[in-house]
């Protein structure tokens, strides 16, 4: 089994599965509409999520895809330690990365499952 298939994207309105393992809000801000005690999440991991500052240039459109991936990648750096801890839950169990944003594909996720894969090795 690969590492990248111990790892699941997930919109936070979905709903939960137990096929979802750990589940780990991966979004800097919380969710638009959800009460803090209803959404089915083990963990915020808001450190392992792009930047203020970088979020909002790749919202406002002021950075290609490309670009915001290459800081994302660069700020995910000073952020090793709580890398290694996701990448040791994901080596144990299913982990399912839980998100508001609209397109799971291009956003921030696939990023930051390909760094938690790579931590994995």
């Amino acid at each position: 089994m690969s590492h990248l298939s111990k790892i699941k994207l997930k919109r936070v309105y979905d709903e939960p599965a137990k096929a979802d393992g750990v589940r780990l809000l991966a979004d800097r801000l919380w969710p638009r509409g959800v009460k803090k005690s209803e959404l089915d999440h083990d963990d915020w991991i808001k450190t392992l999520c792009p930047p203020n500052e970088l979020r909002k240039a790749w919202h406002q459109h002021d950075v290609s895809y490309e670009e915001f991936k290459k800081r994302y990648r660069q700020s995910l750096k000073a952020e090793s330690q709580a890398l290694t801890e996701v990448a040791d839950i994901a080596k144990k169990q299913q982990l399912t990365l839980l998100s508001a944003v609209k397109d799971l594909e291009q956003s921030h996720l696939p990023i930051l499952k390909q760094a938690i894969a790579e931590a994995m090795k």
